[in-house]
């Protein structure tokens, strides 16, 4: 009776004890791994892609991931428990440099006494979202954006909508990734 009474209390323990922390850990290192995979059909990587999903679509959007390095494991978790950063510079890293946070914004309006004009905009972001540049600006243009852009990495993507008549605004999120065979991807476009 105490060695099950013991158990259930070192059950407990471990349920609530140290996890949040391995769990970050745990899920940036998924997302990292899953994404220079190019998200193959799993659970762990399902997951991982709707975490990153989740940190990209509010407003400010987080980094889609954060540090994965073995030098940030707690030494409880049988890491060193370093504050060691990881240099994205060294070339097995260039996958990791190549991920885009890509922003889409368009809307459609009758200016008084004139046709229909649409404006659309582009917008690609480092990993972090910290450095961006526009792909593409468009204003007061008198037919709807095209079907399709090509991104930084060269990539032809189709925009989220057509840019019909009936689609007065729209907003959208997608990440732009290489897998570390230097292949590129992307998620599906997210409307917020």
């Amino acid at each position: 009776m105490r060695r099950q009474a013991m158990a259930a209390a070192l059950g407990v323990m471990a349920a609530l004890g140290a996890p949040e922390k391995a769990q970050a850990y745990d899920i940036d290192c998924a997302i990292m791994l899953c994404m220079a995979g190019g998200f193959p059909p799993s659970t762990v990587c399902a997951r991982a892609y709707r975490t990153m999903i989740r940190r990209i679509t509010p407003w400010p959007s987080l980094p889609p991931f954060g540090v994965c390095t073995f030098a940030h494991v707690p030494v409880e978790l049988g890491g060193p428990g370093g504050e060691g950063e990881l240099d994205t510079n060294l070339p097995e890293y260039e996958w990791l440099n190549r991920t885009h946070v890509i922003w889409f914004t368009g809307r459609s309006y009758e200016p008084r006494d004139e046709p229909r004009q649409w404006d659309w905009s582009i917008r690609s972001c480092d990993r972090e979202n910290r450095t961006c540049r526009y792909i593409q600006r468009v204003y007061g243009s008198h037919t709807p954006w095209p079907a399709t852009f090509i991104s930084e990495s060269g990539q032809e993507i189709a925009y989220p909508t057509g840019g019909g008549l009936w689609h007065f605004y729209s907003r959208s999120i997608m990440v732009e990734f290489g897998d570390y065979e230097g292949n590129m991807g992307h998620s599906e476009w997210f409307s917020y």
